[in-house]
């Protein structure tokens, strides 16, 4: 896979090239998966972080492969921030805990928790509503459920507030297992959907019929007197031109003969009993003319014969319907539920929780053993009462707590952190995860555990690492070789920008002391530009490999050509034969710290730049450091008189030379003991032999500006 960054925006945090970048906008990831950008403190890292993680006021566009992204697209990094935006371990136990009982438990969960809310929300409810007329908590149908249990799952469930979120989900589960459908003789189905229909309103005809006791007395069977005169009225009404009858083609009055109807409808309905008015309001004026039951036309049958068997019967056939209804519900909720499959995933999630929840995959528990090693509390895992997993340090739960409060060190909180933001990185979406120094403040106990947590985690992704840390460069390659591919990152106005690759021979020098050593035997001598230069540029390494190497006499001499008050002078070819071999120093070079001081510093060319471009950087660097540090010495030596026998290093020499509390003391001293360039670990190699260095922790304009402030300021004095 190949990145190119053609825009990287964040306010004015990077140069403008980087608003158009053409020239060093690829990395690339090799067959390990890794890349790692080194920039010096200052470079843009964190910005770079903060870019692709989308933060506010900052723009980019990439191109992965042959897709382009920008900012407007979903993310196509997970970014894991440095330590000081990982104040709290964001997420839940299920982000980070792995392991196939565990992954299974979460999923058994989540399983269930979607049926039950499917049953609730969607299936159960609209089998409710759309097939049994039940939508609210409390409906017309509730007399007629005899199972209180099963009545309270109806209520809840066509709830809208609830939803059946109060149901038991224990007691649903045990009422439906093992339950089967009962028999029962379903009604036609017009018959039910026409009992459904009626049944819900609150003026029931059905419901008024069921209650009603007809003595089919004459006063009921006015009732039949009530439909010949409304029927009558109706064809009246409809027929009022007519001179004739319509029916037997006698000459009538229409108009007369409909007021005497109405006059007859009339008194029949004031004669009426309240009994029998509510017969005809209540039954027969609410059903249409042939009901699925024929309630009417058998009310009439058994007016006109009065005989109240049919009544009976039709009553009777309503009540199977109403014994039906309830259970036709509960077979279709035993079928549903049933289907669902929640009875088979609850039942694998119970057996599951009553284990004893422990770390199951290697990657967790790698995390888990570290931490148990490196802090004082320990990392467990336990279910609440909820069967809920919990992650605790010591006693407490620390997920999406501030550090602060987890009574830790800086360091331990950044590891615990860290850790976990790896295993949450595991599960991630995004194939490219980028980590911001990761190992930035960390003490040798957790720097190469964690470089390797990064491979070992992060194994399935792509990940992109940012640091300005060279121990961690070197603890990647220790822990899996060549498992990286190396980028400089450059942002500094007028300088070369961009992400510039770092070639394996460099790399390798970088990474391996053995290897800059076969360099400097032989190889070297091929891209040696003034051979002055190049011994004056290694001279701090050489008196390291003296060191080192227990040359006492060399290293000696090399120290006199380090410090700015000592005139004597030191054959430094010879040296670097004796101490790194023949065949590559021709001529013979005998220098001392005051010749060094006098040489050119605007721009000491060593060696080529086409093979070795770092290198050649390097070089250049570190003679800038020893030319600068020899000029301090011999200027503070020799302006103030300074007693090299009692103050013989820099600090002390510029101590001594600004001994005094006024401004112009204070500020001078801490002027120069302030110069990064000026500091003894980039001139001295015997703790660390890495050249390179210096190199890659400033910038050209960086060294430049420095220079100049140095000098100008030795000239004041």
């Amino acid at each position: 896979m190949k990145i190119t960054f053609n825009k990287l925006m964040k306010k004015n945090i990077f140069c403008d090239e980087f608003k158009n970048l053409t020239q060093n906008n690829e990395i690339e990831f090799n067959k390990n998966k890794v890349v790692v950008i080194y920039g010096p403190n200052g470079t843009g890292k964190t910005s770079l972080a903060k870019v692709l993680a989308r933060d506010s006021d900052t723009e980019y566009s990439v191109k992965i492969d042959a897709n382009t992204i920008d900012q407007s697209e979903a993310p196509f990094a997970h970014v894991i921030s440095d330590q000081n935006d990982r104040n709290i371990i964001q997420g839940s136990t299920e982000d980070f805990i792995l392991g196939d009982n565990i992954r299974r438990e979460y999923e058994l969960k989540n399983n269930i928790n979607q049926t039950f809310q499917l049953l609730f929300d969607s299936k159960l409810s609209t089998l409710l509503k759309t097939e049994f007329g039940i939508s609210t908590k409390n409906s017309l149908f509730d007399s007629l459920f005899t199972n209180s249990d099963f009545f309270q799952q109806i209520s809840d469930i066509a709830n809208n507030k609830s939803k059946g979120k109060t149901i038991d989900r224990k007691k649903f589960i045990e009422f439906y297992r093992g339950r089967i459908l009962e028999e029962i003789t379903s009604p036609e189905t017009e018959k039910l959907k026409f009992f459904i229909e009626d049944y819900k309103l609150r003026e029931s005809a059905i419901r008024v019929f069921l209650d009603q006791i007809f003595n089919l007395d004459d006063d009921e069977k006015a009732i039949l007197k009530i439909e010949q005169n409304e029927d009558a009225i109706k064809i009246l009404n409809k027929f009022h031109y007519l001179q004739e009858c319509v029916v037997c083609d006698h000459e009538i009055d229409s108009n007369a003969t409909l007021k005497k109807k109405k006059g007859q409808q009339e008194m029949l309905a004031t004669s009426l009993s309240e009994k029998t008015n509510k017969v005809i309001n209540g039954i027969i004026a609410k059903l249409p003319q042939t009901d699925p039951f024929g309630i009417t036309a058998t009310l009439r049958s058994a007016l006109l014969s009065g005989d109240s068997g049919p009544i009976a019967e039709t009553k009777k056939n309503i009540e199977k319907c109403i014994e039906a209804y309830p259970v036709l519900i509960l077979n279709r909720f035993i079928e549903t539920v049933l289907e669902s499959g929640v009875i088979a995933l609850w039942d694998e999630y119970q057996t599951l929780t009553k284990e004893k929840p422990k770390f199951e995959n290697e990657d967790v528990i790698f995390i888990e053993q570290f931490l148990n090693d490196c802090l004082d509390k320990k990392i467990t895992l336990i279910r609440d009462q909820d069967n809920n997993l919990r992650l605790l340090l010591g006693t407490d739960e620390f997920l999406n707590a501030d550090r602060k409060n987890l009574s830790l060190s800086n360091g331990e909180q950044n590891f615990l952190s860290l850790a976990f933001e790896l295993l949450k990185a595991q599960k991630v979406p995004q194939e490219i995860i980028v980590l911001d120094d990761p190992i930035s403040s960390f003490d040798s106990i957790y720097k190469n555990k964690i470089a390797y947590a990064i491979l070992k985690l992060l194994n399935a992704k792509k990940t992109i690492i940012l640091t300005h840390n060279t121990d961690l460069i070197k603890l990647l390659e220790h822990q899996m070789q060549k498992c990286f591919k190396l980028y400089y990152l450059n942002n500094t106005q007028s300088e070369e920008n961009g992400f510039i690759f770092v070639n394996e021979k460099e790399t390798e020098i970088l990474l391996y002391i053995p290897k800059f050593l076969d360099l400097l035997r032989g190889p070297i001598k091929a891209e040696i530009v003034d051979e002055l230069a190049f011994l004056v540029s290694i001279t701090p390494f050489l008196r390291g490999c003296a060191q080192v190497f227990n040359m006492p006499e060399e290293k000696n001499s090399l120290t006199k050509v380090m410090h700015g008050y000592q005139t004597e002078k030191v054959n430094l070819s010879d040296i670097y034969r004796k101490i790194i071999g023949d065949g590559v120093i021709e001529g013979s070079y005998e220098v001392s710290a005051d010749d060094i001081t006098k040489l050119n510093c605007d721009n000491p060319i060593a060696i080529k730049k086409e093979n070795y471009p770092l290198l050649h950087k390097t070089l250049i660097h570190t003679f800038t450091y020893l030319f600068l540090r020899l000029n301090t010495e011999k200027n503070l030596v020799s302006k103030f008189d300074v007693n090299t026998k009692n103050f013989d290093m820099l600090s002390n020499i510029i101590t001594a030379a600004f001994p005094g509390s006024d401004e112009a003391s204070v500020k001078n001293r801490v002027f120069f003991l302030s110069r990064k360039t000026l500091l003894n670990e980039f001139n001295h190699f015997e703790m660390d032999m890495n050249i390179f260095q210096p190199a890659i922790d400033i910038t050209n304009q960086a060294l430049t500006n420095e220079k100049n402030q140095i000098l100008a300021t030795l000239a004041t004095l």
